[in-house]
């Protein structure tokens, strides 16, 4: 794709069939699908190659709901390729339970199947740096590996396997996929790229039911214009309710807001540390639950294996979606670290004492790695439980507009994040099911921290994930959400939605792979709306 700045395009009125909002995962996917097809995109981001001088200015929140991580894990980042600059590259796929009404969750289930987004499961993954879109996780996972499962296998009544997978930047295996500086090389000439193009307002007709144009605002306040047929949105959980609700000049509400459903129900993932294990005794708990290695269409990837609640055990006892895993603690002097450093070109002065310090870790690594294809044996300090807890819908869980402003004149977001005690419980049952079942597989009893513990009554050290979701909700029933199911704002006919906004219930998985297969099921869409309208 063509990369240009703003600040050196000369017209004051740009023009192109589909205008995408944001340069992240879900909007350089829309885009580069588009474009595969021939068809003119531009897309506009706000932030350059690099983060800038201004990015805190931008990035901020007014925070007035529960504390959340610093301002570039929430909002985004501002520079070319989104989130993807900050992002760990661990996805996973959301659950077919995820999806359906669950009486016990208020506002849950999509209107549409799992079995809608699994048709566009390995173009996503192409498009994330994976080796697969779907079939490995559950019991799919031991074949797909050219593996035998364990032979003692779990409780599935209660929990079940779990996997997730790592994405791998194609220019450099040690790294996750990073969209940005991928762009120069996506082969798409109807395709360009606009950077220090900050969307300030949506235009629309007098209804509010057509998007004419958009306001982008550069250096220096000057205003442009950009005018298509075909608008996509993908500025993030948080900047995309945030446009939607500023672009009120002709319609007072903002647009696609007449229920007042834009920026509710804003849901992430609620993370932390329920317990430890010494190094000494975790090694066959890292063996049973560990990494794996194995080959795909796209070459080698990485797998975690971890657990998650059984269906059975949500539905009997009202719980959400959870999932734990076993995190490793590195040493400062792994050499394994070492090594990556220095093969990914961010080697130090005392990488090379480090390497050489232990070179029987070394060569087991290596024989684990090629020829056993499982997780590297590291230098530890600890071994930790993690969990991570969906939430449930909350209409008072939400973005609104701060009477703040950001550079650009642009009201910041007004963040007003909800958690609630129902996320703690259901962590606390998780976690003592997982002492249970650790006990029956005869491995090493974690220590559980005390807050985590069966009938615990102190909160949970549990921050968000990064994963704001949930604030222009896919719904049938427009009084209910901000998008239809194929992510088009209600009552708006030429303005779509992509990312994980869109989601109802975000389960216990990172968003990113169901945010591109959503992705590219909406450019798919797009094509058939443009050859329509021929």
């Amino acid at each position: 794709m063509l990369v240009e700045d703003l600040r050196t395009v000369g017209d004051d009125a740009l023009r192109t069939q589909i205008c995408v909002i944001g340069s992240g995962p879900a909007g350089l996917t829309v885009a580069t699908e588009l474009a595969a097809a021939g068809l003119q995109v531009l897309v506009l981001e706000s932030g350059d190659h690099e983060t800038g001088p201004t990015e805190t200015e931008f990035a901020a929140i007014d925070s007035i709901g529960a504390p959340r991580l610093p301002p570039d894990r929430i909002a985004g980042s501002r520079v070319l390729g989104g989130s993807s600059r900050v992002w760990a590259g661990r996805c996973g796929l959301l659950d077919d339970l995820d999806f359906a009404t669950r009486p016990w969750v208020r506002r849950s289930g999509w209107p549409i199947e799992a079995t809608a987004l699994r048709p566009y499961a390995d173009r996503a993954a192409a498009h994330a740096g994976l080796g697969h879109g779907g079939g490995f996780t559950d019991a799919e996972f031991w074949p797909l590996a050219g593996r035998p499962a364990p032979a003692a296998g779990l409780d599935t009544a209660s929990l079940r396997p779990y996997f997730w997978q790592f994405s791998r930047d194609p220019a450099n295996r040690f790294d996750s996929k990073r969209w940005g500086p991928a762009v120069r090389e996506v082969l798409a000439p109807t395709a360009r790229v606009l950077v220090n193009a900050t969307v300030t307002h949506l235009d629309t007709d007098a209804t509010g039911a057509h998007v004419n144009s958009v306001e982008v605002t550069g250096a220096g306040g000057r205003v442009r214009t950009v005018e298509a047929r075909l608008f996509v949105l993908a500025a993030g959980g948080i900047d995309t309710p945030r446009l939607l609700l500023a672009s009120r000049r002709t319609v007072a509400g903002g647009i696609g807001n007449r229920y007042d459903q834009v920026g509710r129900y804003l849901i992430d993932h609620r993370s932390g540390v329920v317990g430890t294990l010494s190094p000494a005794v975790a090694g066959a708990a890292l063996a049973r639950f560990g990494k794996y290695v194995v080959r795909g269409p796209r070459g080698k990837h990485t797998y975690l294996h971890g657990l998650a609640l059984s269906p059975e055990v949500q539905r009997g006892e009202a719980l959400l979606n959870c999932a734990l895993w076993l995190q490793e603690v590195t040493a400062p002097d792994d050499p394994w670290d070492a090594v990556k450093r220095v093969l990914g070109g961010r080697g130090r002065w005392q990488d090379g004492r480090i390497m050489v310090s232990d070179t029987r870790l070394l060569l087991a690594g290596a024989r684990r790695r090629l020829i056993d294809g499982v997780g590297l044996p590291r230098r530890l300090t600890g071994v930790e439980v993690w969990a991570m807890v969906e939430q449930a819908p909350d209409p008072e869980s939400r973005v609104r507009l701060s009477q703040r402003t950001d550079p650009a004149g642009m009201p910041l977001p007004q963040v007003d994040w909800r958690i609630d005690a129902r996320e703690d419980a259901t962590v606390r049952r998780a976690t003592a099911l997982l002492v249970a079942e650790f006990a029956r597989l005869g491995l090493p009893a974690p220590e559980i921290v005390p807050a985590a513990r069966a009938g615990g009554t102190e909160p949970l050290a549990l921050a968000d994930r990064a994963h704001p979701s949930g604030t222009t909700r896919m719904s049938a029933d427009p009084r209910h959400g901000v998008v239809d199911r194929h992510c088009r704002v209600h009552g708006v006919d030429n303005l779509y939605i992509a990312g994980s906004s869109v989601f109802p219930t975000n389960g216990h998985v990172n968003p990113t792979l169901t945010v591109l297969a959503l992705a590219v099921r909406l450019a798919d869409t797009l094509r058939e709306v443009l050859r329509a309208q021929r």
